[in-house]
């Protein structure tokens, strides 16, 4: 039995390459963080934990496929390979995977939060939504635990013939189908939180696609509860001779992009300085239209970060934070219905940053 004969070499390359492709878009989303003096925000954080857990699940898959002999025809199986070891690993993959997702959109919450605070409505829902998501995690984190009654039952069901235990289908399809639920609910907010930016066209459109990037982890989910749903209910007589064991680690490393891609604004500005500028009317020629808004924020200079420059009343740091400031032109009233608009970050700011 050569190398040729199976496709393991395959499979177990899959599972490293996407972790390892996730995690360097972590480390450019922690140096763009550096980059503009802002790092160990609360999404930050949240996104390097679940970054190790990944890993984790990628080490406890590594052993699934050399335990399992994933990749192998069946025939090609030793007797007296360790199933129930391999098992014992599927079983911590399993329990991994739906935690490392809601994390992710835990931090892209978060980080839409920071975004959204000219918005009360948007505040509140997206509270929602994390309550909604973190309920998820937990009850899908206790369904997988306790799928099987007694747990032993999960890796050596022949031991406990008698065990209870959950349809293991039902238990993909329906999980999948909550985070996908999720997924979809987050991936409407950016365009709810930019619908009513004062920014040229070109801008708001562009400002939508990249918070929009959760349309790709969207897509990944919904491919992967369809291949699985379809193999765990009819499984082929070869079944270990199958790539199929790769789909989840390619939606969360797809996941993890999107999360990321957002915070790489400023590497992407540095790289390419006219990426996200206006082409067609000038900010002057807007701002004329459209009045004070966007295109009066001035940034400070790089070297001077911490520096506010004033002009018209605004004030903005290259923390890519927006203030107002009140010069008899703005009401600083906390019961005026604009204070909202006045505080925390804003999502303009992510086309405003030098």
């Amino acid at each position: 039995m050569t190398s040729s004969d199976n496709l393991q070499s395959q499979v177990i390359g899959l599972i490293l390459a996407f972790p390892a492709v996730a995690t360097v878009a972590v480390v450019l989303r922690i140096c763009s963080r550096i980059y503009i003096a802002n790092f160990a925000l609360e999404d930050d954080w949240i996104i390097c934990f679940s970054g190790i857990l990944y890993w984790g699940e990628t080490i406890s898959s590594y052993y699934v496929i050399k335990y399992q002999y994933l990749g192998y025809h069946i025939w090609d199986i030793p007797a007296d390979s360790p199933q129930i070891l391999g098992a014992k690993y599927a079983y911590a993959t399993e329990i991994l995977y739906n935690p490392i997702l809601g994390l992710i959109k835990t931090s892209i919450l978060v980080f839409l939060l920071r975004l959204s605070g000219q918005k009360i409505a948007v505040r509140r829902t997206i509270w929602v939504i994390l309550v909604l998501n973190a309920t998820t995690m937990v009850v899908t984190f206790f369904v997988i635990v306790l799928n099987c009654i007694p747990i032993a039952a999960v890796w050596d069901k022949a031991s406990y013939p008698d065990a209870k235990c959950l349809n293991f289908a039902n238990i993909v399809t329906a999980t999948a189908s909550a985070s996908i639920i999720t997924d979809v609910l987050v991936l409407m907010l950016p365009t709810w939180i930019v619908y009513n930016i004062r920014i040229p066209q070109r801008q708001k459109l562009m400002l939508v696609g990249v918070l929009s990037f959760g349309l790709l982890a969207v897509i990944a989910g919904i491919v992967r509860v369809i291949l699985l749903d379809h193999f765990d209910r009819h499984p082929p007589y070869d079944y270990t001779y199958s790539l199929i064991f790769c789909i989840s680690t390619i939606e969360v490393s797809i996941a993890f992009i999107t999360a990321c891609a957002p915070s790489l604004k400023p590497l992407v500005v540095k790289i390419i300085p006219h990426f996200f500028a206006s082409k067609g009317r000038s900010d002057a020629e807007y701002n004329k239209r459209s009045g004070p808004g966007l295109g009066q924020i001035v940034s400070a200079q790089q070297t001077n970060w911490n520096q506010d420059t004033d002009k018209n009343g605004i004030l903005m740091t290259t923390e890519m934070e927006v203030r107002w400031d009140g010069d008899g032109s703005s009401s600083k009233n906390p019961g005026d219905g604009n204070d909202g608009d006045r505080q925390g970050d804003s999502a303009e700011s992510l086309f405003r940053y030098p």
